[in-house]
């Protein structure tokens, strides 16, 4: 019987493989469903913890099969390198997946159903969001749909379910966050634009076109900011009128220039134009995050954890310096 001997490159690889730093979106929106439940300032509990981790398990299972079905197309674009350089196998990666799902749903009997419930819908979400025939992510609106709703209601009712039961309310509170994703998403969108359309992905910035995009994006976090106010939500209320600046600055210099020429052929944003919306991302996508920290200053703690751990893996194993800041 052969021994396969784990280096520890080769265990951070599989540690990596889960995405940690685009986990950290489904963390804020636990934490923040979780704070509005009545979950209170500064404040976990072990089964907090407990559930924190299981999901983390089923969003780092969904991210894995992410990887695999693009696998080639990273490839390509020599990005995501660690299935596409074969630092782990795609059966090492199944066997992951596997493990995390059956270890998040054993850990979660400690929880109730409808918490098991939002387990599968969120896995189940992951896999129409990345897996053919259905793969939303390459269709208009469903890709923003899956966003605002997978990060915004089903992460947020998580958070939620850790103090309350699920009711109408849950709905209800969760608006602001489901608007503010997908205006964010939206704007993400735009600078892909002719990528995805070469790679015959109509997304929702392909099919509405970077003006139209840009215009859906602010009316959604205008959303979000009206939605605030009426809720009184002061968590995302700052963080939504900041962003509603954001993105009308960022609308309202598009609109000084024509989106489409003479011919009528559809363009791409130029180099400049995405540097713009890219900034918009940048400056609104972090918001909610500084308001988490102030809520949850472990949280920062954790960030600079994920932070300060990725680049010394990226930096190590690929001599990249990666995240960015």
């Amino acid at each position: 019987m052969s021994v396969i001997i784990l280096s520890d490159m080769h265990i951070l690889d599989y540690i990596f493989l889960l995405r940690p730093t685009i986990l950290i979106p489904v963390w804020i929106f636990l934490l923040l469903g979780y704070y509005r439940a009545g979950g209170g300032m500064f404040r976990v509990t072990p089964s907090f913890t407990l559930g924190f981790l299981i999901y983390t398990m089923i969003m780092g299972a969904v991210y894995i099969v992410n990887q695999i079905t693009d696998i080639e197309t990273d490839r390509i674009n020599n990005k995501l390198f660690i299935l596409p350089k074969g630092l782990v196998s795609v059966r090492a990666a199944y066997v992951e997946i596997v493990c995390l799902i059956g270890g998040a749903f054993a850990l979660s009997f400690f929880f109730s159903p409808v918490y098991r419930i939002f387990l599968i819908l969120s896995f189940a979400l992951g896999l129409l969001y990345s897996v053919r025939p259905a793969k939303f992510k390459g269709r208009p609106f469903l890709d923003l749909l899956s966003n605002a709703f997978g990060y915004g209601f089903l992460g947020f009712s998580v958070g939620w379910l850790f103090v309350k039961d699920l009711s109408i309310d849950t709905l209800v509170y969760s608006i602001p966050y489901i608007l503010a994703v997908g205006g964010v998403f939206v704007n993400t969108t735009i600078p892909d634009i002719k990528g995805d359309r070469e790679s015959d992905e109509i997304t929702t910035g392909v099919y509405l076109g970077e003006r139209k995009a840009l215009l859906l994006a602010l009316i959604l976090v205008i959303g979000s900011l009206v939605s605030s106010i009426v809720l009184l939500d002061f968590i995302c209320l700052p963080c939504a009128a900041i962003a509603s600046l954001i993105f009308l600055w960022v609308y309202r210099m598009k609109s000084k220039t024509r989106e489409t020429p003479l011919s009528g052929e559809k363009i791409s944003p130029s180099i400049e134009e995405e540097k713009i919306i890219l900034l918009s991302v940048r400056l609104s996508a972090p918001l909610l995050a500084l308001a988490v920290c102030i809520i949850y200053p472990w949280f920062l703690a954790l960030l600079l954890l994920v932070f300060l751990f990725s680049r010394f893996y990226y930096k190590k194993r690929f001599n990249l310096v990666y995240p960015s800041i």
